[in-house]
């Protein structure tokens, strides 16, 4: 594993540790809104709407969504260019 693969798979760690911090730090899931059985059987059959788990966006947690929006685009854009960077810090 060259120094690129290592910095890179570094990289991915942080943004995924990112991801996990603002979720648990701002709160943006509310585990009581998780639909039932019940709830997931009306969506099948009958096409009603599931519960949403996500907060609405609002003063409290809208840094949260910001930094969670920051972590998937980057983690998105080192799995599409991971191994350029990787080559790219292997040439110093």
């Amino acid at each position: 594993m060259t120094l690129g693969e290592v910095i890179v798979e570094g990289l991915m760690a942080a943004t995924t540790i990112g991801a996990a911090f603002a979720l648990f730090r701002y709160d943006l899931v509310n585990p009581r809104n998780a639909p039932g059985y019940s709830d997931i059987r009306d969506a099948l059959k009958h096409g009603k709407p599931l519960p949403s788990q996500w907060k609405s966006v609002d003063e409290s947690n809208r840094a949260g969504y910001g930094i969670l929006a920051l972590c998937f685009l980057s983690f998105g854009i080192l799995v599409f260019a991971g191994a350029r960077l990787a080559e790219f810090i292997d040439q110093f």
